[in-house]
C-alpha cells in the first residue's frame, strides 16, 4: 500500500473519530411526541433537524414503521427513542432487530408511571436488555404535583419513595416532567421538585433530564422566548443533562385542547416552530458549558422557594452579589475541566432582573452566550427568564 494512501486512511479515520466524539459530547435536545408514523419522513426529519432537535420520542404502531423512521432519521443526524407493540409482544425478536438499526437510540417504555406500574415495567426492560444492552431504556416520571397518581401503592407514600422505586430500574437516566408556568402563575413546588430530582441524581449517579413546555393546552399558555428560557435555564442550573420539549408534533386535541405545537396535527409549521428553532440555536451553544459539568451548589436569592436554600456564602472571587427583581434568582456554581463557573438565572419570565457584583480580583470574566470571555461589569440587566454566566477562575 502506498504511503499516500496510508496517510489518507489515517487522516480519514481520525476525522471520523473526532466527529463521532464531538457528537457524543453534545447535550441531547429531545422532542417528546416527535415525528410520527404515516408521514413523509424525509421532509419531517429534515425540518425536525432544522428546528434544532437531535432526538425524537414517539410510539410507532409497528416495528417495521419504527425501523423505517430510524433509517431516515439517521440521515439527518437524528436519533429515535421509540416504542412499538412488538417490544412487549416479542421482545427478543424486536431487540435483535433494533440492536443494529441505525438511528435507534432507545426503548420508550412508559410515560408517567404510577408506583405499581414501575414494578411491571421491570420485566419489560429485562427481556429487552437480555438481547440489547447497548441502547437506553426510557421511562419518564410524574412531577411532584401529580401526587394522586404516585400514592396508589401502600409501599410508596412519598414522592421520594416514588423516585427511589423508579431508580431501581435499569434506566440510564432520570427523566421527569414538570410544567411550572400556568395561566395562574408559576407553580410553587417547581424548585422543590428540582431539588429532589437533583439529589436523587447525585445519589444514584444517574443524569437527569428535564422538560420544557412548547405546546399550549388547558391551563398552560402559549410559550414565549422568556418562558422557554426560564424553564430550560432553571433545569440546566440544577444539572440537567438533556432538555426535552413537550411536544414537537401536536397530539390529537382530545381532552386537553392541544394547539400551536411547533408542528400542527396536519404536519404544518405553526408560529411556535420558529420560536423553538431560535431557542434551540441559543441552547446548543450554552449547553456546551453545562453538558458534562458538575454542579457544585444551587441556591436562591430574593424569593426562596419551598425546600430550597438562600445563597449565603459568596462564590469564589466574588466580594458581593446583590439582585433586584420580582422573583429573584437562581445562583448555580458549576465546575468543568478544572474551571469554576457561575450561572445566575432570572426566575421571572415577565420582568427584568438587576444584578450588582463586586469582585475580589481580576480573575472573573463574563461569558457571552457564545461562551466568549469578556471583561466584567458591576451592574447587569438580565432579561426575563434569561441567564448571566461568569468564569470565576
Amino acid at each position: 500500500m502506498k504511503k499516500s494512501v496510508i496517510i489518507f486512511l489515517i487522516l480519514f479515520f481520525c476525522t471520523l473519530f473526532s466527529v463521532t466524539m464531538k457528537a457524543a459530547k453534545e447535550m441531547p435536545i429531545i422532542a417528546y411526541w416527535g415525528v410520527p408514523d404515516s408521514m413523509s419522513y424525509e421532509r419531517c426529519f429534515r425540518e425536525f433537524s432544522e428546528c434544532g432537535f437531535t432526538v425524537s420520542i414517539y410510539p410507532y404502531w409497528q416495528l417495521d414503521t419504527l425501523v423505517k423512521a430510524c433509517n431516515v432519521a439517521d440521515k439527518y443526524g437524528v436519533k429515535i427513542i421509540g416504542r412499538c407493540p412488538e417490544m412487549f409482544d416479542a421482545p427478543a425478536k424486536t431487540a435483535r432487530i433494533l440492536k443494529t438499526t441505525k438511528g435507534f437510540h432507545g426503548y420508550m417504555i412508559q410515560d408517567e408511571p404510577s408506583a405499581p406500574d414501575i414494578q411491571k415495567r421491570r420485566n419489560n426492560i429485562m427481556r429487552l436488555k437480555e438481547i440489547d444492552d447497548t441502547h437506553l431504556f426510557y421511562i419518564n416520571l410524574l412531577p411532584y404535583y401529580r401526587k394522586d397518581w404516585f400514592t396508589t401503592s401502600a409501599k410508596v407514600d412519598t414522592y421520594q419513595e416514588y423516585l427511589e422505586a423508579a431508580s431501581t430500574l435499569p434506566c440510564q437516566q432520570i427523566s421527569f416532567d414538570f410544567y411550572p408556568i400556568t395561566t395562574n402563575g408559576i407553580r410553587s413546588t417547581w424548585y422543590s421538585n428540582l431539588e429532589q430530582i437533583r439529589q436523587e441524581s447525585l445519589r444514584t449517579k444517574k443524569p437527569f433530564w428535564g422538560f420544557v413546555l412548547s405546546t399550549p393546552h388547558s391551563v398552560y399558555p402559549q410559550p414565549t422566548l422568556a418562558s422557554l428560557r426560564l424553564q430550560i435555564y432553571s433545569n440546566l442550573a440544577y444539572g440537567a443533562q438533556a432538555i426535552q420539549y413537550f411536544t414537537y408534533w401536536s397530539p390529537t386535541p382530545r381532552n386537553y385542547d392541544y394547539h400551536d405545537a411547533p408542528i400542527d396535527v396536519n404536519g404544518k409549521k405553526t408560529k411556535t416552530w420558529a420560536l423553538i428553532q431560535q431557542m434551540n440555536r441559543e441552547l446548543k451553544t450554552i449547553a456546551k458549558l453545562f453538558y458534562g459539568a458538575r454542579v457544585l451548589s444551587v441556591h436562591h436569592l430574593g424569593v426562596v422557594p419551598e425546600s430550597t436554600t438562600r445563597q449565603q456564602k459568596m462564590p469564589v472571587n466574588i466580594r458581593s452579589l446583590k439582585i433586584v427583581g420580582k422573583q429573584g434568582a437562581i445562583i448555580s456554581q458549576i465546575e468543568k475541566n478544572g474551571l469554576r463557573y457561575l450561572a445566575i438565572v432570572n426566575k421571572s419570565h415577565e420582568e427584568n432582573l438587576t444584578v450588582r457584583l463586586r469582585y475580589l480580583n481580576s480573575k472573573p470574566r463574563q461569558l457571552t452566550k457564545q461562551l466568549k470571555a469578556v471583561a466584567v461589569k458591576s451592574t447587569y440587566t438580565v432579561a426575563p427568564g434569561d441567564l448571566l454566566l461568569f468564569r470565576l477562575r
